[in-house]
């Protein structure tokens, strides 16, 4: 992931603690996002219908 923090750090200038607090968040609303939106059977019915 060197490539997000990367573009993260130049982009925003980011501090290196403020950098490890985006890229969690980033995962966990990724995780969630997974977990909770895209297992759902009536959102998969949505999308491939």
């Amino acid at each position: 992931m060197a490539t997000f923090q990367f573009m993260l750090a130049t982009l925003f200038k980011l501090s290196p603690g403020q950098l490890d607090q985006t890229e969690f968040w980033f995962y966990r609303i990724g995780g969630y996002l997974i977990q909770n939106v895209l297992d759902d059977p009536a959102w998969l019915a949505l999308m491939f219908c």
